[in-house]
């Protein structure tokens, strides 16, 4: 019996990381006719004033879909990194207030309002994974006015809060919108602003594997509250 389950766990393993590999070899070889497609999107929207009416309305559906897929081929390379061994990760001491700090000057047009606490405790991670887990909550942010983002010491833990001045995170669907292709209130909507539905999902990834913790709550004044929770770095 023990033979047995060693040898199906075994198995299992496999299946999982060759079905990464997959997801990865095809999410790498789509971006190529990806990006060509989204180049003579670009050079038709140029004209698009010599178009009729129907044409220039195909051409913005067209150009829509094609960014949403893009930021979809990205999100799925993320997904299968993360998904295939992560022994070799790159971990460092990092003081987190100065990370944030540079993710939110890196996009200076989107007028985020930041706040950081020189206590903040030092964290020992992954800085690739925690710039997209900033980045990602920015972006998702975005889509609801902006807000503000603070970091602050909890107790022996950092904390990263992005607050948005959207409608809030029903309690029912909190835990939801952290799954993969998960997309909340804007599941039936095909828009650009609706995302690949795989954000979240990295960000929740990526903080487990830091020790840490992500949730969302109510936004004191209407809105959502995201926070991280990361552990203190041992001295």
């Amino acid at each position: 019996m023990a033979a047995g389950f060693n040898t199906t766990t075994e198995q299992l393993e496999q299946r999982v990381r060759r079905d990464a590999r997959f997801a990865a070899d095809v999410s790498h070889e789509l971006r190529s006719p990806l990006t060509t497609m989204v180049n003579v999107t670009e050079v038709l929207d140029r004209r698009r004033d010599a178009m009729p009416p129907t044409a220039q309305q195909a051409l913005r559906l067209l150009r829509s879909e094609l960014r949403r897929f893009q930021r979809m081929v990205v999100d799925l390379l993320e997904i299968s990194r993360a998904d295939q061994d992560d022994t070799g990760r790159s971990v460092e001491l990092v003081d987190l207030g100065a990370l944030v700090r540079n993710v939110v000057d890196s996009r200076a047009e989107s007028g985020v309002r930041i706040d950081t606490d020189p206590a903040t405790p030092l964290v020992a991670v992954d800085r690739r994974r925690i710039d997209r887990v900033v980045a990602n909550l920015l972006d998702n942010a975005g889509h609801y006015g902006g807000g503000a983002v603070t970091v602050h010491r909890h107790g022996t833990r950092a904390r990263i809060v992005v607050d948005d001045a959207g409608s809030g995170v029903p309690p029912a669907l909190r835990e939801r919108i952290f799954e993969r292709f998960a997309r909340g209130l804007h599941a039936g909507r095909r828009d650009a602003g609706t995302g690949s539905g795989l954000g979240l999902a990295i960000v929740a990834d990526h903080v487990h594997r830091h020790d840490g913790r992500v949730w969302v709550e109510d936004r004191p004044g209407g809105g959502a509250r995201f926070v991280v929770e990361l552990p203190e770095a041992p001295t």
